[in-house]
């Protein structure tokens, strides 16, 4: 059975989706599946300045607010990630990150230089996290304390992959992957291949490093739901050395001794708040709360490669 392939941009990066369906359905489904990220970017993107979340966070401290179900469905989960990671996984870091200069859309970023506004020192402190943040999902409606913000940050994205893989494989699709700027999930069969192969690149090598690709993750077909994230502090950075991956305990940018994780998971939601909280552990707590908690990882500090070689691929050699 063929794939059909689509490339996109959307959520700020690059995008595909791959489905296998019978006949010409694969075309159909794509092109759903394309107009879903479209909507879900419009819902959830801080970046847009008339989107459903930034009508949301305007309207904290108002009490509660009638909302989509998808914002409702973001929410909800963005929630349940701060609760999984012990507040690792922190969406009020918003006025944090905004302060340290990531306050566009990346391209706009790096298109404007350095940003003025990051040259100087922070004013930081804690974010204040989500405990105060309610959703009534049975009334459609979230309430945000006054003064707080949230910022779905990669969680969207792994999210909305996990949205579109289930909304195709229900329409009849016989195997779908969605990656989403490198947060991955697939479900079914990879057409007449034996199984679904996933590369994890190391973004401390070149592009076009012979060892850029550091290990292969080999899926059984027919599966129910597989997912891969990776979170790192070597992509998206900016001025003198800044990134996106901002420590809630202290609203400044993070420095720990792990430069990028990679988690696999049953949902990209999870995976991707399992690697934005392992990066934030460092290398001496998270190998033990990632096994703990039944994910497969690959991480990756300065110098070394962490990982379990029983659980997830070998080296490439």
């Amino acid at each position: 059975m063929p794939a059909v392939i689509r490339n996109l941009r959307a959520m700020g990066t690059d995008c595909s989706v791959i489905c296998y369906a019978p006949a010409d359905a694969g075309q159909l489904l794509a092109d759903a599946a394309e107009t879903r990220i479209e909507l879900l970017e419009d819902c959830w993107s801080r970046f847009r300045s008339g989107s459903e979340l930034n009508r949301l966070n305007h309207r904290a401290g108002t009490g509660p607010v009638q909302c989509s179900a998808d914002l409702v469905r973001l929410v909800s989960t963005m929630k349940a990630a701060w609760e999984m990671t012990g507040g690792l996984f922190d969406p009020t870091i918003l006025p944090s990150i905004k302060a340290a200069g990531y306050d566009a859309d990346f391209a706009t970023v790096i298109a404007r230089g350095a940003i003025a506004a990051s040259s100087g020192s922070l004013v930081v402190e804690p974010s204040p996290g989500m405990e105060r943040v309610i959703v009534d999902e049975a009334h459609g409606t979230v309430d945000l304390p006054a003064g707080l913000g949230i910022d779905p940050g990669a969680i969207g994205k792994g999210l909305a992959a996990d949205i579109i893989v289930d909304e195709l494989m229900g329409a009849g699709a016989d195997g779908v992957l969605v990656n989403l700027g490198g947060d991955i999930v697939f479900a079914g069969t990879p057409g007449d291949d034996p199984a679904w192969i996933l590369a994890i690149e190391d973004e401390r090598a070149a592009i076009d490093h012979p060892d850029r690709v550091i290990r292969h993750l080999e899926f059984e077909p027919g599966i129910a739901r597989g997912a891969v994230a990776t979170s790192t502090t070597l992509k998206r950075v900016w001025g003198s050395g800044r990134h996106h991956l901002i420590d809630p305990r202290t609203g400044d940018i993070a420095r720990g001794d792990l430069v990028q994780a990679t988690v696999v998971a049953d949902m990209g939601w999870r995976a991707e708040a399992a690697a934005t909280a392992a990066l934030l552990m460092g290398a001496g707590r998270a190998p033990q709360w990632l096994s703990d908690h039944d994910f497969v990882s690959v991480l990756l500090t300065s110098e070394q490669i962490l990982t379990d070689d029983t659980r997830i691929g070998a080296p490439i050699d």
